[in-house]
């Protein structure tokens, strides 16, 4: 199926056959992590009334599954991550469709640091006028998909880089790393705060998604991008990230 957006007046297609998933899933073993907390725990409810299990003779299977969604694979979250905000991920509206730009860079050596800052993102522009700009990492093997991050002092973003990103107008942030801020930040969460808060109010419809996976066979430039996420209360949810090809 071929479907047609515009934006700014200047009109994209997408054949919703030709897509590419860069969600990360949360599975019963090998899942990406971070920040040591607890792998995904999968459970089948039992009681002296039922049995939620096929394998141990019950009718049907019913499953709990418990899960940090900043851990365990792709999540998309709010501002109330970070600050109380007074609205949850349920509140957010995200396009079914938008126009997103994919850019590949290189985080910068600064000591024992690597970071995404002005200077690496010095030649990025938005004269397409995107709202969700996807923030590939290099180096960009497969192992990024069940790495152990705790403790390895991933890259992350600097606060002047992400306000140029939001200056350029992108609402909607994702990334393959764990975290736009630093490991141990004592707290601060500074990058985070850069993006979504303005004028010192929390924005309802500003997103960061992280931990999410691009192929190399995915080249740089615009795409259209679904992104979906449940409707649960709360700061973070794992989400569905798939992009489509502009034509």
């Amino acid at each position: 199926m071929v479907i047609s957006f515009e934006v700014r007046g200047v009109s994209y297609s997408i054949n919703t056959d030709k897509h590419s998933d860069l969600t990360l899933g949360v599975r019963k073993q090998n899942n990406v992590n971070c920040y040591h907390l607890d792998e995904p725990a999968f459970s089948y409810f039992e009681n002296e009334f039922f049995i939620g299990s096929l394998k141990k003779g019950g009718s049907v299977n019913c499953e709990k599954i418990s899960f940090y969604p900043h851990a365990s694979g792709t999540h998309t979250e709010c501002a109330l991550h970070v600050v109380d905000a007074g609205f949850t991920m349920m509140d957010v509206e995200i396009p079914p469709i938008q126009l997103c730009k994919i850019i590949t860079v290189q985080p910068q050596q600064v000591g024992d640091d690597k970071m995404i800052n002005a200077e690496v993102i010095k030649a990025l522009s938005n004269i397409e006028q995107a709202t969700a700009i996807m923030i590939r990492t290099v180096p960009n093997l497969a192992y990024k998909k069940h790495f152990k991050y705790a403790g390895t002092n991933p890259p992350y973003f600097t606060t002047d880089a992400i306000r140029k990103i939001k200056d350029l107008g992108f609402q909607h942030l994702l990334t393959d790393l764990p975290s736009i801020d630093k490991e141990q930040d004592d707290g601060l969460l500074a990058a985070h705060k850069q993006w979504f808060v303005t004028n010192h109010l929390p924005e309802k419809n500003r997103t960061i998604t992280e931990f999410i996976f691009i192929d190399d066979q995915i080249k740089d430039g615009n795409y259209g991008l679904s992104l979906r996420t449940p409707q649960i209360e709360t700061d973070a949810v794992p989400s569905s990230v798939i992009i489509y090809p502009c034509q």
